[in-house]
């Protein structure tokens, strides 16, 4: 016989009643709002003699209808492990209400609701709602029903696109279809409209602005369809857009949060390497937050700055993703290296033997088209971007500009050496002397080479560089004995020096270099470098998807007594490590070891890719805010759904690559003992992070053959084991 039991909460605004069934008393059932996205939160309790994995099944329905559907939720994660959420396990709480829990008997499990828009009419939630914990055979083992009501009338949501300013460039029905198409009949959009902009390559959309009239401070929420495109926002007061898509269907990303005052939405289409991107918006969600909320998050997101960030800066790559002809757009990306807090830009314009990417005149600049990264359809695909920008615009001289305009140090970066020999990368000079290359790279132990590159730091030098910045990663091949490498420094050094003198300020010199157990990491004689003064920053360094752990107790002991200081390297990459868990973990551990700082490789990656990432590099010039994210975490990590996340290939969609390590996060347990086994042989066993299957050094790129394999995961939970097992591909 049920036993029903009320209570209210009061909640940002909302009410929320709940009932409870099956004999749960009121208050082991509780009901939270988030503040900024609005999803209600629903806890309940698991009874204690369940099994290993139970289904839940969550269903609202009109109040007193009986009429269910399915709800759409998902499981309390993390932030990591929402990110780290794969489709085939988002699909079922969105579609079918249905989430799974692991080891949960006796505990309180949450559930995320999203009412939005099927069970939220005119702005209110009214609804009751039923989570039935189910066997995996499909025994009900016990039912909670609550109902809920929440007021969201103050929400803004942005999806009838015949409402911008610009309503000519809609296409109408039947029309040639040349411009944005306002759809009112697409199936996987949220209420069947959403807004898509074709791809062209002759062509790019006109931008298109919503119209809005608010006040005060609005958290801003976007969901787009990953499977037709994402799309780049800003409002009329920014200087600059953003790119914004949801990674999996129906999915609400976070953009930011921003004072609304006198502002209008700008959209405008992603630009790829081959042009115009296909773009795509479902809705715009518009949550206003209070002055408390608003300083909770530039809490969450700030601490005082007492950390010296240095940021892998690479213009090339902007102008693969970006149409850049005017020199003013150059101020853009530098604005967003101020926003994550970067103290030093490290600025790279080429690599010694290519083309370079800088208004150079003592060797030959890329200014026409290139190749690009293979893309679906097209192994080989050619670009103008990166020729276009140094056609239009002068790419050092601005860069030195608008970071002295937002406090930042730029220096000016090159790659030791690739030729890109056979490649509309390749430079004159390499061409003219393939005598004196090895491989794909110049040879540093050529007297004629090491004048080349001093010569090409000069001329920064002379464009007004107030660093110096040499990259031995990824491409180490040029240097040939450790005599070569100090000669070249020794060089540099008295080259930055001349310059220090004419500028009566020391112009510091940057090496990012080859880690121990990185290849050809013996040919680097770091402890000479620091102690000779030929060095002011020590960047020690991975190449690609190993070694993102070396131990830094060495460079320590190298830089003691000495005025260099060690900024190790953390990976930005897609083959580096997932944000912000494992991440921030690797830099707290450095920090903890006394870092005065990071260096971060292909830091525009993350700073000009995901929102949510350029606000985790943010927290990095701040030892108080690392910290409080694990205190965070060590707080809510209990009442997390227990989960195994793996990490994304490098290359969404495809096999891991060998070189690139399978790394694992554990969620809603403790960071303890983990084994991996690759069909049913361990071949990992640690007792805490860093996680990954077989090890980071170079061994591992044939621990597991090519082919389907099937990875099990267990960790430590309490008196027994958290386990799941993995379907991967090793090409």
């Amino acid at each position: 016989m049920k036993r029903q039991f009320g209570v209210k909460f009061i909640l940002s605004g909302c009410v929320v009643a709940v009932v409870a069934a099956y004999g749960i008393a009121a208050e082991d059932v509780s009901v939270s709002t988030d503040p900024i996205t609005r999803h209600v939160h629903i806890s309940y309790p698991v009874p204690p003699d369940t099994p290993e994995v139970v289904e839940v099944i969550c269903a609202w329905s009109p109040p007193g209808e009986n009429a269910w559907r399915p709800a759409r939720v998902m499981p309390l994660l993390s932030e990591t492990g929402r990110l780290l959420t794969r489709e085939n396990d988002w699909r079922p709480g969105m579609e079918e209400g249905r989430v799974t829990e692991r080891r949960a008997a006796g505990l309180e499990r949450t559930v995320v609701f999203q009412p939005y828009p099927e069970a939220q009419r005119d702005g209110l939630v009214d609804v009751d709602f039923r989570i039935e914990v189910r066997a995996p055979e499909g025994t009900l083992l016990r039912e909670t029903l609550a109902h809920i009501q929440a007021d969201n009338r103050d929400v803004t949501y942005i999806e009838d696109w015949s409402q911008v300013l610009q309503v000519d460039a809609l296409d109408a029905p039947g029309a040639g279809e040349t411009g944005w198409r306002y759809r009112r009949d697409a199936p996987s959009a949220t209420l069947s409209n959403d807004l898509y902009g074709p791809p062209g390559r002759d062509h790019a959309l006109r931008p298109l602005t919503y119209p809005l009239d608010l006040r005060g401070w609005c958290a801003v929420l976007v969901c787009t369809d990953p499977r037709q495109g994402g799309i780049r926002l800003r409002l009329t007061g920014d200087e600059r857009s953003d790119a914004v898509s949801s990674r999996l269907p129906r999915e609400e990303v976070f953009w930011r949060w921003a004072r609304m005052d006198r502002q209008h939405l700008v959209m405008k289409p992603p630009h790829t390497y081959t042009g115009p991107a296909p773009a795509h918006l479902d809705y715009v969600k518009l949550v206003p937050l209070t002055e408390d909320q608003v300083a909770a998050l530039e809490t969450r997101y700030g601490g005082d700055p007492d950390k010296l960030v240095a940021g892998y800066w690479e213009p090339y790559s902007w102008a693969f993703n970006d149409d850049v002809r005017e020199t003013l757009q150059h101020r853009e990306p530098l604005s967003a290296f101020a926003e994550a807090r970067i103290g030093i830009v490290d600025t790279q314009i080429g690599r010694f033997g290519m083309k370079v990417v800088y208004e150079s005149r003592a060797t030959d600049q890329l200014l026409y088209s290139t190749i690009g990264d293979a893309v679906e359809g097209d192994p080989r695909p050619r670009t103008d971007n990166v020729g276009r920008m140094q056609q239009y615009t002068n790419t050092l001289d601005a860069t030195l500009r608008y970071a002295r305009e937002f406090g930042l140090r730029a220096h000016a970066n090159f790659g030791a050496s690739n030729c890109y020999p056979g490649s509309p990368l390749q430079g004159d000079f390499s061409k003219a002397h393939p005598d004196w290359m090895r491989g794909s790279a110049l040879r540093f132990e050529v007297p004629e080479v090491r004048a080349y590159a001093l010569s090409l730091y000069r001329e920064a030098l002379d464009i007004g560089a107030t660093g110096l910045s040499l990259d031995f990663c990824r491409y180490p091949e040029t240097i040939d004995a450790v005599e070569t490498c100090n000669l070249f420094l020794r060089e540099l050094r008295a080259l930055a020096d001349e310059f220090g003198v004419r500028r009566d300020a020391r112009i510091p010199v940057l090496v990012r270099f080859p880690g121990t157990g990185v290849r050809r990491h013996e040919l680097f004689d770091y402890a000479t470098w620091a102690r000779e003064g030929w060095v002011d920053y020590l960047c020690p360094s991975n190449i690609q998807g190993r070694h993102h752990h070396v131990d830094m107790a060495p460079y320590f002991e190298a830089v003691a007594g000495t005025r260099c200081l060690l900024l190790p390297c953390v990976d930005g990459l897609s083959w580096g490590l997932d944000m912000p868990g494992p991440f921030l973990w690797r830099v707290a551990r450095l920090y903890d070891q006394g870092a005065p700082g990071l260096y971060v490789y292909q830091a525009d990656g993350r700073i000009l890719g995901r929102p949510e990432d350029r606000r985790c590099m943010r927290l990095l010039s701040s030892s108080d805010a690392v910290k409080a994210f694990w205190e965070d975490d060590a707080r809510l990590r209990p009442g997390c759904s227990k989960r195994i996340h793996l990490s994304r290939p490098s290359e969404p969609g495809s096999a891991y690559h060998r070189w690139e390590r399978i790394r694992i996060w554990v969620e809603g347990v403790p960071l303890v003992p983990l084994e991996a086994y690759v069909d049913d042989e361990l071949v990992t066993r640690v007792e805490g992070p860093p996680y990954l299957v077989g090890t980071e050094d170079y061994s591992s790129d044939d621990g597991i053959p090519s082919g389907e394999h099937t990875l099990r995961v267990r960790v430590r939970d309490g008196d027994g084991w958290l386990e799941q097992s993995f379907l991967v591909e090793i090409r």
